[in-house]
């Protein structure tokens, strides 16, 4: 049979949540003593640590994926404070595992910065950007490798990344190698289809960077976008 959780009152004092995280560190805390901390007191019905047993229970991505209103609801004595409680820290640990938290790409300028450092100087790299409304990077793809300066690649390979995603907007980049910047016929072709199924679906294809060690264009201030 499984160890039920003891409550708060049943814990020797050196064994409640804050006075053992003081006594041997957080790392030595379980997910429910942790949360208890934060949470800070209990309902009515429950002391803290049986509360925090109970929302552990439930799993952290589902909880991720609810509302306030939804976590008021699932947790009977749950009222918005603590319902705001656990949607910040999880809020928080999402921005904390963020490997692009403070990255925004809000002209050319910025995503070749990203970029630049991406690119094989011998094969052809496609790589995808994908943003929120504001323009934050939610993610990055390579989305084809070729030789040289030749490269073959669908809308469709990365507008399946933009779904995934879920993001707003998506800015395409690709190199170069040893050409000029000057786009080919290709790359306005591609340019062109890409934008046309970004708009069926519903995102907005903000750029299309040809890129090499001197620098880069920009299609949409050359006007293909």
């Amino acid at each position: 049979m499984y160890k039920k959780v003891k409550s708060l009152k049943e814990l020797p004092e050196d064994l409640k949540p804050r006075e053992k995280m003081l006594r041997v560190g957080a790392d030595s805390l379980t997910e429910e003593e942790l949360l208890a901390i934060i949470l800070g007191s209990g309902t009515r019905e429950r002391d803290v640590l049986s509360l925090s047993a109970e929302i552990v229970r439930v799993g952290w991505q589902k909880l991720s994926r609810m509302t306030i209103g939804e976590i008021m609801k699932s947790f009977k004595g749950i009222g918005e404070a603590k319902a705001c409680q656990i949607k910040a820290i999880l809020e928080l640990a999402k921005r904390i595992n963020d490997p692009y938290e403070g990255v925004y790409i809000n002209n050319p300028e910025d995503a070749y910065r990203f970029l630049k450092n991406m690119m094989d100087e011998r094969r052809e790299h496609l790589i995808a950007l994908y943003l929120t409304p504001t323009n934050k990077l939610i993610a990055h793809e390579i989305i084809a490798i070729g030789r040289m300066n030749a490269l073959h690649a669908e809308p469709k390979e990365i507008l399946y990344h933009a779904i995934n995603t879920a993001c707003y907007s998506i800015l395409i980049a690709h190199n170069h190698p040893k050409g000029e910047l000057k786009p080919s016929r290709e790359d306005i072709e591609f340019t062109k289809r890409l934008k046309d199924a970004c708009q069926l679906i519903g995102f907005e294809l903000l750029d299309h960077l040809i890129v090499n060690k001197k620098g880069y264009i920009s299609l949409r201030r050359e006007g293909y976008i």
